[in-house]
Formats: C-alpha cells, structure tokens, sequence
C-alpha cells in the first residue's frame, strides 16, 4: 500500500498529536498543533471545530465563536457547529460581536435540533452595533431626540429602509424573543408607524410586508408583550375586516389584517376565528404561509390538550388559581431546545452522586417531572435520561400539557407521556420512580413543604429529586415590588400587564424593578407574568431547606451552577468540599446575592 504524502502526514500527525495534548490539558500544545495542522489543510472544517473547542477551555470566547461562525459560513449544514455555537452563547458574552461572521449566524438560525435564542440574542446584538441606521434610531430614542414612533415612521413611511428588509433581522425576529430593551422601543415604535402612518398602497412593497410578517412572529413569539398606546387602541378597535374580500385576495383587506396581526392574536382577529382551511385561501403567498402553519399547530395543540388524561380533578383552591393563570398564559412559550446526546444525564447524575449506586439506571427506570408546564425541561430530560427512561409529565394546566405533547411529537420525543394532576394528589398514582424532577413549581403551591412530602412519597427506595426552590436572597427585590401603587396585581388584564412592564422597561437600571430587563423572563408577556405577577409565589431560605432535608431523611448532593461559581465556593470555604455544606452555602450566598438567579436548583437523595 503507498504512503499517503509527507504533507498529508504531517497534518494527521499534527491533528492526532492536537487531540492527545487536548487529553493530556496541554491546551496550548493542543492550539498550536491545529493551527499548524489548519495551515497545511486550511479547508479541514473539523480541524476548525477542534480548535474552536480548544479556545473555549482556554477561555478565549470570543474566538471559539469566530471559528464555529467560520465553519458555518463555509457549510451551513454543520449542525455540531450550531449546536456548540448556541451552547456558547449561552453561557458566555462576545465582548468583540465584529468576530461573528453573520452568514454563520444565519446557518445557526436555520439549524433544526438546537436552542436558537443563544443565538438570536448575540445576533441582535451584533444588528444593533453594526447596522448604522439601527444604531442611530436607538441613540436618538434613548436620548429623547426622537420619540418612537416619529423614528419608526423614519424607516417605514414614505420607503422601507434597508435595515428592516435585510434577511438577518427578519430571521432573529422570527426565531426567538427581541431581548433588548432600546431596540424593543425602536421596533415598538415602527410598529406604531405601520398600523397608523402607513397606507394600503405600501402594501405593494414586498420588503415592507415580508419585514411586517416577521414582526408579526415575533409578537406571537413574545406574547405581545409591547405596550400599546391609545391611539394604537383606538385605531385598532376602528379596523374592521370584510371577511369575504379578505378571503378573496382583497389587498386593502389584507393589509388591514396584517395591521391586526401586529397587536392581536390570530384568534381575536375576526369572530369566528380564522381556521386553517380558510387560510389556505389568503394572498399573497408570503401570508398564507405563514398564517395556515400557525392555526394548525394551534389546532393540534387543543387536540392533544383535550386527548391527555387525568389523575384527579383539581380541588385545592391555590393550585386552581395557579392553574387558571397557566391555562390563560402558559409558560414558556418556546420554539426550539437543544436535543441532549441519549445518557447525557446519567452520566452527569454518576458524577454527581459519585460513590452511590446507581445501578437501577442501567435498566428501564421511571422519572417523574412534576410540574412540567409547556414541556421544556421534560423533553429535554426525556432526551437527556436516554430510552430507558420512561417519563411522566405531569402539571395542573391543560393547555400546557396541549403544547408539550404537541413539541414532543415535533422533536421525535417518545419515551414521556402526559397527565393533568395535582403535585398534591400524586398519592393516586400506582406507581414509584427512581427520579424525581420538579423546578420552579413547589414555590408556587399554598405550602412547599406539603407538596414536596407529598413527592418523596412516590420516591423509590435509594431515589433521587431534583428540586428548584426559589431563593428569598436572591428574589427580594421582586418582592419589594409588590408594594408598590403601581402594582397592577396577579390577574391583572393583559393590557394592565403590558402597562406596567413598559414602566418597568423604562426605568434606570438603579431604580427598584429596572434591573429586571436582564432577566430572560421579562421579555414575554406570559413569562413577565410568572416573574414578576404570579398568582402564589413563597420565598425560601437555605436554612429552612437545611432543616427540610434533615426532617425527611434527605442528603444534600450538590447545586446546578456555573464551574467558575463552584470553583470560587471552594476556593471561598476550601475546607467545605464538594458539594459543600449548606451553612457554608448560606455564607456564600450572603456575600454574593445574585448567586442562585433567583432559584436554587439542586439534587437531593435519599439516606442509604
């Protein structure tokens, strides 16, 4: 057999000699080794994606994300990429967004398998740097030279600028939620401009319209979170649709509909709602195809909702009132997740509980994710706990479950089934598991306490619970807020909601509730509700967990946090260990407040 050439040696000799150093935590030997290899073979994407997961250990961010938005330039269809590029942006912040190659953030958007808000946030921020008419509508708004809506008639009204027909913007805008509070004035203002400055005749501007529907999904993608003025009221309760000149192609009629939709959703449009059938009959094709996708999946929501069964029906008075905010606001509303590598989360529990035997997992085991809202964490888990796993999902809202089932059969997700029911009547259930999940739910019950008793007694001997509590440190401003005269209260009307957080989006960072534009949640309508508006939330202590956990038999093992975070605890309290101990913990938490987020989210087990 000939040898390869000495060039063609010489790059898998320096690729293999890159991997062995990576092993060996030489990541500097391993960086030089590829940038070498990447040298003699400049066209090797693999050797790129190698590289981009070396500088990330290195902790050089910024780029690892240039080679991963390289890699995707070159082959959109680098879903590893996509995928490492959202995990990154996720967890990090670009601090030079001019790395980012935007051909290779677009790939991401259209990569199908991954969480795409990671992406849509860096995405939007690198439009608002880079994208000059954008830039100056946000600077003149934010220093009062303009006002919203005198802006957005600047980039709509008498022509479309470039800024809002390019591809990028349009794709962010209907691939996740608009996180930025300066450009979600801007974009409120020109959505001002397009329901009461601009005439049917700009209908005839492709650009306009295909930017407008973009708009569009993104108001469904934020719950139409935006505040509305009174005269936008006004001028939406005086449009009237002709439903017969609408479904006949009438462009004045459309336009109006368009209009609508900017504010409204598809089901308060016309009486009786829109169906899909009637959609296939609407013009131009722009919007036919993107109104008939919406109202089936609407359609097959209320379905699977009505087809999932019941354990009880619901009785106890809080848990009704909880469930009627979540059947009329479910929470998260999402469009994309990552999709975990089967087993990923055993091995990460092993690890975990390091010591303690685990073997049950190694056959078909039962998990319980208890309060499962829209789906999210369970079919991630479902994915992540692999196919021994067979997971009931369980929660008090109906039209929650409607939209799990629905995206568990859109991601390929068949090892979880759904129930409606009560955390309080998991007693009925004829059955045990081995894991037991419930986040951000015991908080929201009239006493955490009796509903997580009421969880360890479904708990197989030598079980697991991961649990999320959240935290009275870390949550307090919230709490001061409902002291407040503006306070508009849990089950407020939606357009007091609005109201209110436009109040909030237009505080100073250092004044009470204006820091709450960094959190994720604030950005959605029905998740502003669940942060900051909740018809039942309690505060919890570490202490009062402390002495939980030693009244029921439980071990402590270990908080889901960031490595640099557990790495300073331990520097902190070296004498604490891993997982730490909760007084340690309680310490540590005094000193840096924001630690937790919010909530604590940690795995219990029970004592051996």
């Amino acid at each position: 057999m000939a040898k390869p050439p000495d060039s063609t040696r010489s790059k898998y000799e320096r690729a293999e000699r890159a991997v062995r150093l990576a092993e060996m935590g030489d990541l500097e030997g391993a960086e030089a080794a590829l940038l070498e290899a990447i040298e003699l073979d400049p066209r090797n994407l693999d050797l790129y994606f190698n590289l981009a997961l070396v500088e990330e250990r290195l902790g050089d961010v910024d780029r690892a994300a240039e080679f991963l938005t390289t890699i995707l330039d070159r082959k959109p269809t680098y879903a590893a990429a996509a995928a490492r590029l959202s995990r990154l942006l996720a967890r990090y912040e670009i601090e030079d967004l001019a790395v980012l190659i935007p051909s290779g953030l677009r790939a991401a958007l259209n990569t199908p398998g991954i969480a795409h808000q990671p992406i849509v946030d860096a995405t939007f921020d690198w439009l608002i740097e880079f994208d000059p008419n954008l830039e100056d509508g946000i600077a003149r708004i934010e220093g009062g030279r303009t006002g919203e809506r005198e802006m957005g008639r600047e980039f709509v009204v008498p022509k479309t600028s470039d800024s809002l027909t390019a591809g990028l913007l349009q794709r962010c805008l209907a691939s996740g939620i608009l996180k930025d509070a300066s450009a979600e004035r801007l974009l409120t203002g020109i959505r001002a401009a397009l329901l009461l400055d601009c005439p049917p005749s700009r209908f005839e501007d492709r650009g306009l319209t295909d930017f407008a529907l973009s708009l569009i999904v993104q108001g469904w993608n934020n719950d139409q979170s935006w505040a509305v003025t009174r005269e936008e009221l006004s001028a939406l309760d005086a449009l009237t649709i002709d439903r017969a000149a609408l479904l006949g192609g009438d462009r004045s009629a459309t336009w109006d509909f368009i209009r609508l939709a900017l504010y409204r959703p598809l089901d308060q449009i016309l009486t009786p709602a829109l169906d899909a059938t009637e959609a296939r009959r609407l013009k131009p094709r722009s919007v036919r195809e993107l109104i008939e996708p919406q109202l089936q999946v609407a359609a097959r929501q209320r379905e699977a909702a009505a087809r999932i069964p019941a354990l009880k029906p619901l009785a106890d008075a809080t848990s009704l009132q909880v469930a009627g905010q979540y059947e009329a606001a479910p929470y998260p509303r999402w469009q994309s997740l990552h999709i975990s590598q089967p087993g990923s989360l055993v091995r990460a529990i092993r690890e975990q509980f390091a010591g303690r035997d685990l073997t049950r997992l190694d056959q078909p085991f039962d998990v319980l994710i208890a309060g499962c809202g829209t789906g999210q964490q369970a079919l991630q888990s479902a994915a992540g706990y692999g196919p021994n796993a067979r997971l009931l999902a369980m929660d008090l809202s109906r039209t929650s479950l409607g939209y799990a089932s629905d995206m568990a059969g859109r991601n390929n997700i068949a090892n979880v089934t759904f129930m409606q029911g009560d955390i309080l009547d998991v007693g009925a259930l004829e059955r045990t598991f081995d894991i037991i999940e419930c986040v951000g739910v015991l908080h929201h019950m009239a006493d955490w306490r009796a509903g997580w008793k009421a969880l360890l007694g479904r708990l197989s001997a030598g079980g697991l619970m991961y649990v999320g509590l959240y935290s009275a440190v870390s949550r307090r401003n919230l709490a001061a807020l409902r002291d407040e005269a503006v306070y508009p209260g849990p089950g407020c009307s939606d357009e007091a909601a609005r109201a209110y957080r436009r109040d909030l989006l237009l505080r100073d960072e250092t004044t009470p509730g204006g820091e709450l534009k960094i959190s994720r949640d604030f950005y959605a309508l029905h998740a502003f509700r669940d942060l900051v508006l909740h018809e039942s939330e309690a505060h919890v202590t570490l202490g009062e967990i402390a002495v939980f956990l030693d009244e029921n038999g439980l071990v402590f093992g270990g908080f889901t946090l960031e490595h640099e975070i557990l790495a300073d605890f331990l520097r902190t309290f070296p004498g604490s260990g891993t997982p730490g101990s909760i007084a340690d913990w309680v310490a540590y938490e005094a000193a840096n407040p924001s630690t937790f987020d919010g909530m604590y989210r940690f795995w219990v087990g029970r004592r051996n």
